[in-house]
């Protein structure tokens, strides 16, 4: 099967199913680079004690769910996400309720939260104006969204090395059109347009930077169980070990500028309009 006979349903499910797969090392090595975004994105948005709902769009391993929590002590703070792997992982922090459904099609009654996150999720989606649309059906009248989308990214250098020698090696990995849409939402004018269509108001964008400079041996760890895995996975075992062996020599003369990584996000607030007229 080759990805032009995969439906966008199709890859939304392989992509979960990836995210199951490499929970643990996104858990471990990747959401700490991204996290702070997060927690920044929650300080902008109305929180308080007073707050008693909250939604958290595509939780992932829960990584915001305890500064939620933090921000607003009262709340029932609800975390859904496609992939079990990684909803597992979010119930060693969340004690509250978890559900496990498609962002694009939310199984939950209108008008019912206050607050929603949706951090990091929107170009993972092929119907990102969906999500969106479900996202506001959910929120009550004055109710606030908070997103983060990626903007441009410069991967750390070292990550050539991989791709050179796993291209020489003859890995394989079927891509996912439909779920890697960078491209719906890497600008703020973008933001603007989606968030505007499905019925948003008062729509604050701005962007921010993150720089992260890799531990050698995180980086390896994180291309072998995450970022590189199904590559590794098409290719014999010897032949695995072999591309391991010439990796490591290449990166044995990396220096410390070869694993800088930075990327560029977008951050976003907006709220539900008061009366659905608004929003015409």
């Amino acid at each position: 099967m080759n990805q032009a006979d995969l439906t966008a349903n199709q890859q939304t499910a392989m992509l979960a199913d990836r995210y199951t797969q490499r929970a643990g090392a996104y858990e471990a090595l990747w959401s700490p680079i991204i996290r702070p975004v997060g927690e920044r994105l929650i300080s902008r948005l109305p929180l308080s004690s007073t707050t008693r709902s909250v939604v958290d769009i595509g939780t992932g391993a829960g990584a915001l769910l305890p500064t939620i929590k933090r921000a607003a002590p009262s709340a029932v703070i609800v975390g859904v996400d496609r992939s079990p792997g990684m909803l597992r992982l979010a119930k060693d922090k969340h004690s509250g309720p978890l559900a496990l459904m498609d962002v694009q099609n939310l199984a939950l009654p209108a008008n019912r939260f206050q607050v929603a996150v949706v951090a990091f999720v929107l170009f993972h989606l092929p119907y990102p104006d969906q999500c969106l649309a479900e996202v506001n059906r959910v929120l009550q009248p004055r109710g606030a969204v908070g997103t983060v989308t990626w903007g441009s990214e410069n991967m750390a250098p070292a990550n050539a090395i991989w791709d050179d020698e796993l291209q020489g090696a003859g890995a394989q990995i079927l891509e996912l059109p439909a779920v890697d849409n960078r491209a719906c939402c890497d600008t703020a004018q973008k933001m603007t347009a989606l968030l505007g269509k499905a019925g948003f108001v008062s729509i604050k964008v701005w962007s921010e930077s993150i720089e992260h400079r890799w531990r050698p041996d995180d980086h390896f760890d994180y291309q072998v169980r995450s970022s590189s895995r199904l590559r590794l996975l098409s290719l014999s075992e010897k032949d695995r070990e072999a591309c391991l062996g010439r990796i490591r020599l290449r990166l044995s003369s990396a220096d410390g500028d070869q694993y800088v990584y930075r990327g560029e996000v977008f951050m976003a607030t907006a709220f539900k309009a008061d009366h659905p007229s608004d929003n015409h």
